[in-house]
């Protein structure tokens, strides 16, 4: 993954070439992405955008192919990130802008496109219950309509926020070996920006419940960023962080309240600070 990102790099048509390719691959689409978000990152907004029509012609043609348009929307909101990060160099500051672009994107949606959207719910419940509106199928599906623009917004930002952290480790390791993993461990959110954020947060659970998850993304990464940074800094080994992915599969719905409500401790009483360095640190 390194040397491609290393080949992408060495100019602007090979980085071009690849993300169109990339993104005309409807299961690839978000290494096109990243591309798009390595370049930003690195030589700026310009030459970030050049790339990004590329990708976004490669995108074009998968619409064409599969049908599907939401890899063209991961397109642009990954560039759109990854200008922000350069311009920010904070991660917490970074996640906070996501989550409330992602509110913004999610809201425009609900307002320009609901009529689309329940109307392809509808051939889902259809064609899965028929007519039979008791069936739990039908309702579950049912209850969906009202929140579906910030159920696939808060997907669609994940997407993102990965091509973006898969952008910043190509970068790190292109130009800054060792950087990436220093500042994911340190990546904390505290003061105003995690008032804010659970403020916000309960705003939208007692408004609209579905918009809580875009907001709580922010934590959720700071909440996998204390991990690491724990594990890192106690050497508890790699295995750790395998379990604890492994756990978070198959046991996400215990797993991830956990991280979030971690990501707010560790925001008020910084939970590494506290910790001892273990002697002989290995890398994860």
């Amino acid at each position: 993954m390194m040397g491609l990102a290393r080949f992408a790099m060495k100019s602007q048509l090979n980085a071009g070439v690849l993300a169109a390719g990339f993104a005309a691959l409807p299961m690839l689409y978000a290494l096109s992405a990243a591309l798009v978000a390595l370049v930003t990152l690195r030589r700026g907004a310009t030459e970030g955008t050049r790339v990004l029509l590329w990708s976004l012609a490669g995108g074009l043609v998968s619409w064409q192919l599969t049908g599907l348009i939401l890899p063209l929307l991961v397109l642009p909101v990954t560039a759109l990130l990854a200008m922000v990060m350069r311009s920010v160099q904070s991660w917490s500051v970074l996640l906070t802008v996501a989550a409330l672009l992602g509110i913004a994107l999610a809201i425009a949606a609900q307002v320009l496109l609901n009529d689309r959207v329940e109307a392809v719910i509808t051939q889902v419940q259809q064609g899965v219950a028929g007519t039979d509106s008791s069936q739990p199928m039908w309702q579950m599906l049912e209850s969906v309509k009202p929140n579906a623009a910030f159920l696939v917004m808060t997907v669609e930002l994940l997407e993102a926020l990965l091509c973006l952290v898969l952008a910043r480790y190509w970068q790190a390791g292109l130009y800054n070996p060792g950087g990436f993993r220093q500042e994911f461990h340190a990546l904390r959110i505290s003061g105003r920006l995690l008032i804010a954020l659970v403020l916000l947060a309960g705003l939208a659970y007692a408004v609209k419940p579905a918009a809580m998850l875009l907001l709580l993304l922010p934590l959720l990464f700071a909440g996998v960023a204390l991990v690491h940074g724990v594990i890192a800094k106690t050497n508890m080994g790699g295995q750790w962080l395998l379990a604890f992915y492994v756990g978070g599969l198959l046991l996400n719905q215990f797993i991830l309240p956990l991280l979030v409500l971690g990501a707010v401790i560790d925001g008020v009483v910084d939970i590494r600070a506290r910790l001892t360095k273990a002697p002989d640190q290995n890398d994860e």
